[in-house]
């Protein structure tokens, strides 16, 4: 398309920067239901728990075979969400734009990025995990909340900063040149190699660094019921 029939319909780059970012994040955007917001959710943390619960051999009476099951689908959600963040995909676009998008919002009409950013990830994102998870909190795993004062939306934010925080170092680790981290042990070794430990049913296993975090939060916010 020539250059000058784009500039019949925006008037300058930082206009077509803001429709293009309102159209790929924003509510109305044709992207956002099917590329972020969707793809977040599916690739969310507790999105194999129902498998979990169908291949289970023990009693969900049982306490420790509910906590244990909470802890395997944490150390293998947590290991495919990390994945998904930290490798090129719909996840790491979607963290880049909102990592950017402060620095956008100095543009002419640029604070309808941060409106966009923010509506998008309460309603899209946050409100539909904090719906999910007090369902299987709950329900399967019989926990409730610490803290009255706390809410579901709190550890969604918590919970997913946790993931998203171990993700960038390890996008930072592989940007960099092959050498230049001379550190023992490297920033790729700290965020990706996993740590054996045992669950409550005394199982050993593989635990990426994040989830062990991850669980940690669950933990802090969350008792049996």
């Amino acid at each position: 398309m020539p250059r000058s029939s784009v500039f019949r319909i925006w008037q300058t780059k930082a206009d077509y920067l803001v429709d293009l970012y309102e159209t790929l994040a924003g509510p109305q955007g044709g992207a956002r239901g099917s590329l972020f917001a969707e793809q977040i959710l599916k690739d969310e943390v507790f999105a194999g728990v129902d498998d979990a619960v169908s291949g289970l051999s023990g009693n969900l009476d049982d306490a420790t075979t509910r906590r244990a099951l909470l802890e395997e689908v944490i150390r293998t959600g947590v290991a495919k969400n990390f994945t998904a963040i930290s490798a090129p995909s719909e996840w790491q676009t979607y963290a880049q734009m909102m990592i950017s998008s402060p620095v956008l919002t100095d543009l002419p009409d640029g604070l309808r990025i941060a409106d966009t950013q923010v509506q998008t990830e309460r309603d899209d994102v946050i409100a539909k995990l904090a719906d999910r998870y007090r369902t299987l909190f709950e329900g399967t795993f019989r926990l409730k909340l610490r803290d009255p004062q706390v809410s579901y939306e709190h550890f969604v934010i918590a919970a997913s900063s946790v993931i998203e925080g171990f993700a960038t170092r390890e996008v930072l680790a592989r940007a960099a040149s092959e050498g230049a981290d001379t550190s023992d042990p490297s920033l790729h070794a700290l965020t990706s190699n996993t740590i054996k430990r045992k669950d409550a049913a005394g199982n050993e296993a593989e635990w990426l660094p994040s989830a062990i975090a991850y669980l940690g939060v669950v933990d802090a916010y969350f008792e049996a019921a």
